[in-house]
């Protein structure tokens, strides 16, 4: 479409220009074309010059486009280019997080970008992955293996394969043993990390029974979407919906305002819940279990998962559309665990218990839990508290634990040299209130539980690796497109260099 601009117009008129974020959502980019002095073409790409004082241009302000990877927008004097795009360019804007085709390691494991410029879940590799992103083909007599808790050493071949080490070497997880690949022998893990905080977060809603809400008590939280589901008595699963209201009447809701929140400063925005269903456990076949010792994980809002119901380390999936019990982990030596957590980036499963704090993880092929790491005292009497998260603006897959009587979040993540406490996070609770399990969900905080309180916790430094970006706004950082125009790079969001309240 062509349009006719006066030379009135050109010398004064700025067109802003939509770009979409590296989710497919629009962001503003806050780019501005302004026309030139006179009413010859100055354009570069593909205007025309005109008659009568003006510029005819071949595009309509405002339109985007992609060519190759340089993103172009339609300005006062025909298409612009911009700065060319990292990985791919789509609909005039940069997106995506890698070029497709390309691959990478990633602990061990093998990653692969698609068509749309996304990471794929990493793939195994058998021999161990290359740093020139690729599996190796073959082990190195002398290397050692760890399968589950077994450690298996290399037979070169050809063909190259692992086989038991000799003599048979197993490590034993209930006694804090894990197997170390570098020297083929069982280790034992000791606290990783320190116990100095640093960084904040807050607590928010505070639910509790005979308060006034609809909240009946319980223990094992687990969240999905707006659901918060609890384990109430070992007997019932209550489904509650959370709610928040726009308490301030300033037009926007934000779950992370917090008169303490330098990141968000404000009153706090008024919570709702609301009681939705009761499952029964006889009644409903409802997957719960001794309270506060069998953790609760929304898969969806159809279907949860629970430990047990027999306390030796296995999880059951409970539908509620059909109301049916199925085991999905069954460990075949009886490890008793109390909370875990499902990591969705290696799709494995995690779980702790009270009596030490240690995580572990899930080995299908042997059907057994391995030690990962281990925390130190957080203050509190024992632990209580474990989920995992994947960054919705990195991809990095983190671990959180807690205790139960202390105000500190732990957020550990695994690196290619073993496991990191990258923070630790701690708030001031003035309420006192005990951890009985957390679980991540509802408006993109923590949901804890201590069987006479439900509580929201979050903001702050917490919510920069568990918060998305605004709508419409696009996620930057280590492995992401730049921020384009104006833009730069804020708590892993894009956000103007004048921010706009």
């Amino acid at each position: 479409m062509k349009q006719f601009l006066g030379l009135a117009l050109i010398t004064s008129g700025a067109f802003a220009f939509v770009a979409c974020g590296a989710d497919g959502s629009g962001v503003s980019d806050n780019g501005f074309a302004t026309g030139g002095t006179s009413a010859t073409d100055s354009g570069s790409d593909s205007s025309t010059s005109g008659t009568g004082g003006g510029i005819v241009i071949d595009c309509t302000p405002g339109a985007k486009q992609c060519v190759g990877a340089i993103p172009q927008t339609c300005g006062a004097t025909g298409w612009q280019s911009g700065t060319e795009c990292p990985f791919i360019c789509e609909q005039g804007a940069c997106v995506g997080s890698c070029k497709p085709g390309t691959t990478k390691c990633s602990l061990d494991l093998l990653e692969t970008c698609d068509n749309a410029g996304a990471w794929q879940p990493p793939t195994p590799c058998e021999f161990g992955c290359d740093p020139n992103g690729a599996c190796k083909t073959g082990c190195v007599a002398g290397e050692f293996n760890c399968y589950g808790n077994e450690i298996r050493q290399c037979n070169p071949g050809p063909p190259s394969s692992w086989v038991p080490k000799s003599p048979a070497t197993v490590c034993s997880p209930t006694s804090g043993q894990t197997c170390d690949a570098k020297t083929g022998t069982c280790v034992s893990v000791t606290p990783t990390g320190s116990t100095a905080p640093t960084g904040t977060y807050y607590q928010y809603a505070i639910f509790k029974v005979g308060g006034g809400s609809a909240f009946l008590g319980g223990h094992d939280v687990t969240s999905y979407g707006e659901y918060v589901y609890v384990n109430r008595q070992g007997k019932y699963l209550d489904v509650y919906k959370i709610g928040i209201l726009d308490s301030d009447n300033n037009g926007t809701i934000q779950p992370n305002q917090h008169p303490l929140n330098p990141k968000a400063t404000g009153p706090m925005e008024q919570r709702t819940i609301e009681l939705v269903k009761t499952y029964d456990k006889t009644a409903d076949n409802a997957p719960v279990g001794q309270a506060s010792v069998s953790s609760l994980y929304a898969w969806s809002n159809d279907t949860v998962l629970s430990l047990g119901p027999v306390r030796n380390g296995t999880i059951t999936e409970y539908t509620f559309l059909g109301q049916t019990n199925a085991p999905v982990i069954q460990p075949t030596a009886t490890t008793a665990m109390s909370f875990f957590g499902y990591g969705h980036w290696e799709k494995r499963w995690y779980a702790a218990n009270e009596s030490k704090r240690q995580v572990y993880s899930y080995h299908e092929p042997t059907k057994s839990w391995v030690v990962e790491f281990a925390y130190p005292d957080m203050a509190g009497s024992h632990m209580d508290g474990m989920e995992v998260v994947v960054s919705p603006k990195t991809g990095e897959q983190f671990v959180y634990v807690s205790d139960m009587t202390s105000d500190f979040i732990g957020q550990y993540i695994k690196r290619a040299d073993g496991w990191h406490q990258e923070a630790l996070f701690e708030y001031d609770d003035t309420t006192s209130t005990a951890v009985e399990g957390f679980g991540f969900g509802a408006l993109n905080h923590f949901w804890a539980t201590s069987g006479s309180v439900l509580f929201e916790l979050g903001g702050g430094d917490l919510q920069d690796d568990v918060g998305n970006c605004p709508d419409g706004v696009q996620a930057c950082g280590p492995g992401l497109p730049a921020c384009g125009g104006a833009q730069y790079c804020k708590e892993g969001c894009c956000e103007d260099n004048v921010p706009v309240r």
